[in-house]
């Protein structure tokens, strides 16, 4: 070592470091290197309770107590640290979440666990424009009001300039699940008066449940004359969620 490097921090940390040990291993200081005090912490842990034959349960109960004295500054090589990142709210915001919410189903939407099954089928931006959703929403209401769910005599949709998938809600996105770019509309077989549209309107998703000349948009643009029934609030209603749940793909 040149003599300009001999300080002495150099000179401690060349004493410090044995040039020559058994296998090559210092345990004093190569072991330091890599156990961390948390690596420690867990050993002895581990160690104990290999001793004691406790369940391994209580071992990942200890280590939530740990975490919980880390996060809260009680372990104060860590805690301080941690309690200054947390000042913002980013550890509640980690570790809370609101289920109506956390699913991401696409399109910017997000909805709870009765509809996280809608993220396998994610808005496209090949899709309607918002003049052709309200085109597609006012020719269902107009057949369904006059003609109810008689598909053979419907007139107003068949006149659409983009034409629509009808079908049944079991092969509503079980079957056509690519055609819901141009709309699909669901009309049930069983005596059923809930027709639903289901489409893609610029990138996102729509659902409107129609019934005779009224109607509800559910998700999506809202369309007039249609009443508003979308989750301006973050929050699915029970009827909404139910209704988009009838064109669920069986498993």
């Amino acid at each position: 070592m040149p003599a300009t490097d001999a300080t002495p921090e150099n000179q401690a940390l060349h004493d410090a470091v044995p040039v020559e040990y058994p296998n090559g291993i210092n345990p004093r200081w190569d072991v330091a290197q890599i156990a961390t005090r948390g690596h420690v912490l867990v050993g002895r842990l581990e160690y104990i309770f290999n001793k004691v034959k406790l369940p391994s349960i209580w071992l990942w109960f200890l280590l939530l107590i740990l975490a919980w004295a880390m996060f809260n500054g009680k372990i104060h090589a860590f805690g301080p640290r941690l309690m200054s990142f947390n000042e913002s709210g980013t550890f509640q915001r980690m570790l809370t979440y609101d289920p109506d919410t956390y699913f991401d189903i696409g399109g910017g939407v997000h909805a709870g666990p009765d509809l996280a099954w809608l993220g396998r089928y994610a808005p496209t931006p090949e899709s309607l424009s918002v003049a052709d959703h309200e085109a597609l929403v006012a020719a269902v209401v107009a057949d369904s009001g006059k003609f109810g769910t008689n598909l053979d005599e419907w007139a107003a949709v068949p006149e659409l300039k983009t034409q629509p998938t009808v079908t049944r809600p079991a092969k509503a996105f079980a079957k056509n699940s690519a055609e819901l770019r141009n709309g699909v509309v669901s009309v049930p077989e069983d005596g059923g008066r809930d027709i639903i549209v289901a489409a893609y309107v610029e990138g996102r998703w729509a659902f409107t449940i129609v019934r005779g000349d009224a109607c509800g948009t559910m998700v999506g643009p809202v369309v007039k004359p249609c009443s508003d029934k979308t989750n301006s609030d973050g929050r699915w209603s029970h009827m909404v969620v139910s209704t988009i749940n009838t064109l669920k793909p069986k498993e």
